[in-house]
């Protein structure tokens, strides 16, 4: 014990125990340091989900969802997209051209061409896919200011693969009643159906079913009770094995496009010619 404190005074003589306290010092308060920077960092690292919990705690919501079709057969022409839009005069019919390699045409007075928009249906109790459509051209825009999206009429088509150009107008036909229904509330509209029309277009067979509709339950006092629902099915050129024009009409306003005005934009259909 005597070494001892001999020991230490002559480290305090000579200054190096003062040092030495210096350096003790130093490094508690760096440690201090250390541990307040790790707490501050994750103050609340014990209440973290591990990855598997945090992951499993939210699901996407449902979407619409659509049966997935076959696939195109080996060597069968696509196109992700469809060739641009025409440059017509003022006044001039637009034509259309679509992925499957064939055109339609719509008037200039009171229609919106397009090919890069899009028409879709969904249940609206269980959210599944009714019918979709692309390259879609509208008429009679806003026509019901109540509804939002309001159309007099519109065109579009889809691509089927894997079936004959009868059954695919037929089954797309059918969703006529879902389409003009109101499934939320249980009501239908009355559908009668008229065809099958068979007619060639570009020298290949084509088939038209017409459903027409009447009771459309009305969700505004500007909706519509009335329309007509065709569909035209042919051999497609490109992306799909057939592809199906649709054409939307209400027919009970006094701004309604007539039978005539449809029947000239379906034979207006025709393979699309190189530009």
């Amino acid at each position: 014990m005597d070494r001892l404190k001999r020991v230490l005074g002559l480290l305090y003589r000579y200054g190096i125990l003062t040092q030495l306290g210096k350096i003790a010092l130093l490094l508690c308060a760096a440690t201090a340091v250390l541990t307040l920077s790790v707490w501050i960092g994750n103050p609340y690292q014990d209440k973290v989900e591990p990855p598997e919990q945090a992951a499993s705690s939210w699901r996407p919501p449902p979407g619409p969802t659509k049966p997935p079709e076959p696939s195109l057969p080996p060597g069968f022409p696509s196109m992700e997209f469809p060739p641009p839009l025409v440059k017509v005069g003022k006044g001039r019919p637009q034509p259309v051209p679509t992925r499957y390699g064939l055109t339609y045409t719509v008037p200039s007075d009171g229609w919106h061409a397009s090919n890069d928009a899009i028409m879709a249906w969904s249940d609206e109790v269980d959210h599944t896919s009714i019918a979709s459509y692309e390259a879609v051209s509208r008429y009679g825009i806003d026509y019901c200011r109540q509804t939002e999206g309001s159309v007099l009429a519109s065109v579009g088509v889809d691509g089927r693969n894997g079936v004959d150009i009868n059954t695919a107008a037929r089954e797309e036909v059918d969703k006529a009643r879902r389409i003009f229904g109101d499934a939320r509330a249980g009501r239908m509209p009355t559908v009668e159906l008229r065809g099958p029309l068979t007619f060639e277009i570009s020298g290949r067979p084509a088939v038209r079913y017409t459903a027409v509709v009447a009771d459309i339950p009305k969700k505004a006092s500007c909706d519509p009770a009335t329309a007509e629902f065709d569909i035209v099915a042919t051999p497609a050129y490109a992306s799909a094995e057939v592809a199906i024009f649709m054409f939307e009409n209400y027919t009970d306003s006094a701004k309604s496009l007539r039978r005539d005005d449809i029947e000239k934009i379906m034979k207006s259909i025709g393979k699309t010619s190189a530009q």
